[in-house]
């Protein structure tokens, strides 16, 4: 299934360092938490990966709470959002979290056969004409899905950053030292 409202923000590709931005306080609080991002940099896309009942690391309600605050802020900012989820599986990403973007014209869901979405969220960028060189990304599960999707961006995009929000990832496999996974990936950081 190939839902697309996503757009090419007007001129997002044409800031240059000369241009000045106002910034909301909520990307302005991002760029200081950020290791990877700084606000002369393209906005960055948010991923959230298999917020699904099927998997019981989506039914916790902390992790639910902090995608949402990730989605809510991300609307706020004007960031594309990219949802991505299993094909032909028993749910669909939580409708509570897909009515936070009723109405916005950034967001897309893509299905994925496979546990990585690199190959998704690519072609969710490419079918819009919207090259993002940074990415953020939560759901579940942090050690297997989104650590997928991580790698096969990393290799499609090599240039591309990406920060894996911790605070909105979970994963059910019980290997709590999940960031780890991370550390050798070259501009990946885990938030």
């Amino acid at each position: 299934m190939k839902t697309s409202l996503l757009t090419k923000r007007p001129g997002a590709a044409n800031v240059t360092s000369q241009q000045t931005h106002a910034q909301t306080p909520a990307q302005t609080q991002t760029a200081a938490n950020s290791r990877l991002f700084n606000e002369n940099d393209e906005p960055p896309v948010l991923i959230v990966v298999d917020m699904q009942l099927e998997f019981k690391a989506s039914r916790d309600q902390q992790t639910q709470d902090a995608v949402a605050n990730e989605i809510k802020g991300a609307i706020d900012r004007q960031e594309a959002i990219i949802f991505l989820q299993y094909a032909d599986s028993k749910s669909a990403t939580y409708q509570s979290l897909l009515a936070l973007v009723e109405g916005y014209r950034f967001f897309t869901i893509r299905e994925k056969e496979t546990d990585g979405g690199a190959a998704e969220v690519f072609e969710a960028c490419m079918d819009e004409g919207y090259w993002p060189e940074n990415f953020r990304i939560c759901g579940v599960n942090a050690d297997g899905c989104i650590f997928e999707t991580v790698v096969g961006l990393r290799a499609k995009l090599c240039n591309c950053r990406i920060e894996v929000l911790r605070a909105a990832c979970h994963t059910d496999s019980g290997y709590a030292n999940w960031p780890k996974k991370f550390a050798n990936l070259k501009n990946v950081a885990v938030v």
